[in-house]
């Protein structure tokens, strides 16, 4: 075929039968309302008729030739659409309604080609532009693939979408545990501390006891492994080598123990996960190592400063994140340091946006205790969106860093049941 001049994939047949089907039966015109959009017709004569059918039926009407014709008398588009004769062909041209979907599906495919072609196409040529920047084209073109899935996508069913009688009657799944009784699939944990309390030690201790299959909380406790990915966005690599050499030389005493299962990425210099190669960078790790949990720190790392209100920078970069878990279905594990104290006092909340006060099922403060210096208190900076068993304090112990300690002697076992 000649490079000069290739037609756009189309199918005039197919938008006149979806069209004449549409106003033919009620169900045919749900099937077109549900899965088309008027950009997915190449004939532009056909765009103003799928409008009409549209308002039609949205509104609680049937979308006959009789109400479409005179829906496109309405609002002055009758002429655009072909006229009068076009339209009371389109209802006598198609085969049978019966064969919507066929038609609806053939259209859909079709027209997302096309406009993927010549979307693409305009980002290519933006490409040569001496002003456009790498950064614009890889949103440009992130923009347009969220755009082709939406298009392509088949939208008669919405997922989590019903009554609420229909719901609650529904059986209750089992916990989808990682680590039983305290963490969940999908589950978000953000961990305040002020430096020196042992955060990071936590986060890391909580990557490869979970990875090993051992209860971080109950080290004689054997779990189902987790697929762990640590993320430190602080430390230079071989601080953190020195630091989690003991902690996974520890793992591998338990039988068990994979090497495939416990990944880690060192970046001291942070990242911006506003960046669309940031973004794509932990997409890829999470994807390669297939983690099911992630932990990650310290949170103000994560992101550059700039002249934007602080809620604005930090809800995008939530919405990163909670685009990670929705995609992968991990549990996030995040550190962050605490506010420098005033007046004397040093508030144990997220450092910087309320997003954060708000934004985790778990929000952990690990506070010094003033009479014990191995202990820290396990406290609450929001309230907990479950019940679990996180325990009540920590205590520096051996051979694991941490030792978990509850008021009463919590037995382990109720949690793990």
């Amino acid at each position: 075929m000649s490079d000069e001049f290739r037609m756009l994939p189309h199918d005039i047949d197919a938008e006149k039968s979806a069209l004449g089907a549409a106003m033919l039966t009620p169900h045919a015109a749900n099937v077109l309302f549900t899965q088309l959009s008027a950009d997915h017709f190449y004939r532009t004569k056909h765009r103003p008729t799928f409008r009409a059918i549209v308002d039609l039926y949205r509104n609680g009407e049937i979308p006959d030739v009789v109400s479409v014709r005179a829906e496109l008398d309405r609002t002055g588009k009758l002429d655009e659409a072909g006229g009068l004769i076009y339209i009371n062909d389109l209802s006598s041209f198609v085969p049978t309604a019966a064969n919507v979907g066929y038609y609806v599906n053939r259209v859909r495919e079709l027209g997302t080609k096309r406009i993927a072609i010549e979307v693409l196409t305009r980002i290519a040529e933006q490409g040569y532009n001496e002003i456009t920047t790498a950064d614009d084209l890889v949103t440009a073109t992130e923009d347009a693939i969220t755009q082709f899935r939406a298009m392509a996508s088949n939208e008669e069913a919405i997922e989590g979408f019903s009554t609420m009688g229909s719901f609650i009657d529904e059986s209750d799944e089992d916990h989808d545990w990682l680590l039983p009784g305290v963490l969940e699939r999908m589950d978000r944990v953000i961990v305040v501390a002020s430096e020196g309390a042992g955060k990071t030690t936590l986060a890391r201790q909580m990557a490869v006891m979970l990875a090993a299959g051992v209860h971080p909380f109950s080290i004689h406790t054997r779990i189902p492994p987790v697929r762990t990915l640590y993320i430190d966005l602080e430390n230079p690599p071989p601080l953190v080598r020195r630091k989690i050499r003991h902690l996974v030389d520890l793992g591998r005493e338990y039988s068990g123990w994979d090497e495939d299962r416990a990944w880690r990425l060192t970046r001291p210099g942070g990242i911006d996960l506003r960046k669309p190669n940031d973004q794509h960078l932990i997409d890829r790790v999470i994807t390669e190592s297939r983690a099911e949990l992630v932990c990650m720190g310290p949170l103000y790392k994560a992101f550059n400063e700039s002249g934007e209100k602080a809620e604005t920078i930090n809800g995008q970069v939530a919405r990163v994140l909670d685009g990670y878990r929705e995609r992968h279905g991990i549990a996030l594990w995040l550190e962050t340091h605490a506010p420098m104290e005033q007046q004397g006092q040093r508030s144990l909340r997220p450092m910087g946006s309320g997003v954060w006060s708000r934004w985790p099922e778990f929000g952990l403060a690990m506070r010094k205790s003033k009479d014990n210096p191995h202990r820290v208190h396990l406290e609450r900076f929001r309230g907990d969106r479950d019940e679990r068993a996180w325990p009540h304090h920590l205590e520096r112990s051996s051979p694991w860093p941490w030792a978990a300690r509850w008021d009463g002697g919590y037995p382990i076992e109720e949690a793990t049941a």
